[in-house]
């Protein structure tokens, strides 16, 4: 929500919803899904306040766990707390949506210690769930996250048949951004087994997209593989090409450029005269 709103958008609700005494009358679930809004603001003050204000006014067991999961996530909470609440909603009426993400997140969690065969164990009970209840989007999400789990144990068959499965449920949604992620994903792992020429394709056809939707971060993710590609054939002025017309992407929007592709362009650059 809070990318389909303009800041001053975003202030002028938060002000309406929050504004005087207004807070206390805001209910678990409204105030759990303007934090969003909050955050884009960088209201920390106001955000802890509906974090407290979500959990002390929850009605029943499924607004406390999201409440709950909502605090664990924006302070710290351990690996051992979030398993502990995943293991709790599985239990509960109607919490399937609920465990799933908080089965989801806790796989993340394990990936950032590099606890990979855990992370698996867990995404993989989110996917079942997410599979019970046809949560097409978070069945994507997981499936992401299976395919970084092979991805770091290199086996990239894995990880294209996790990402070709995104690949297939994004077309089927007519969700452009997740198809141009899983394009690239599908396409990283191509190239990493050697099929140069089709991972092109596949990171070409994703570019297409990110410009269309004039997406900068997928543009730079494609135009990244294909400069990749395009070094690994020599092919240098490619690469300088591929990479400047993102730096102009981001130029165009107003969006700082990342120091990783100024520093990219500035060596290509040198290289491409030191070839000459």
């Amino acid at each position: 929500m809070a990318e389909e709103v303009s800041p001053e958008k975003a202030k002028e609700i938060v002000e309406m919803l929050t504004g005087g005494g207004s807070i206390d009358s805001i209910n678990t679930s409204l105030a759990l899904g303007i934090l969003p809004l909050v955050e884009s603001l960088g209201d920390t003050e106001l955000l802890d306040r509906l974090v407290a204000h979500a959990e002390m006014v929850a009605e029943d067991d499924i607004e406390k766990g999201w409440a709950r999961f909502e605090h664990l996530k924006r302070y710290a909470g351990s690996i051992d707390d979030v398993a502990e609440l995943a293991f709790h909603t599985e239990s509960l009426d109607k919490g399937t949506p609920l465990a799933a993400a908080v089965l989801h997140h806790h796989a993340l969690m394990l990936l950032s210690i590099e606890e990979i065969d855990s992370a698996q164990t867990s995404i993989r009970r989110s996917l079942t769930l997410r599979e019970s209840i046809e949560d097409k989007e978070g069945i994507i999400y997981g499936l992401a996250v299976l395919s970084r789990c092979a991805r770091l144990n290199q086996d990239w068959d894995s990880a294209i048949l996790h990402d070709t499965r995104r690949l297939e449920l994004a077309i089927s949604m007519q969700n452009d951004v997740l198809h141009m992620e899983a394009l690239a994903d599908v396409a990283h792992a191509q190239a990493s087994l050697g099929e140069l020429g089709t991972a092109s394709e596949l990171y070409q056809e994703s570019l297409d997209l990110a410009k269309r939707l004039e997406h900068p971060a997928g543009h730079l993710v494609a135009s990244w593989g294909i400069a990749d590609l395009a070094e690994i054939e020599t092919r240098y002025d490619d690469a300088l090409l591929a990479l400047s017309d993102t730096m102009h992407l981001f130029i165009q929007m107003g969006i700082a450029a990342p120091d990783l592709l100024k520093q990219r362009l500035h060596a290509l650059t040198s290289l491409g005269e030191e070839v000459k």
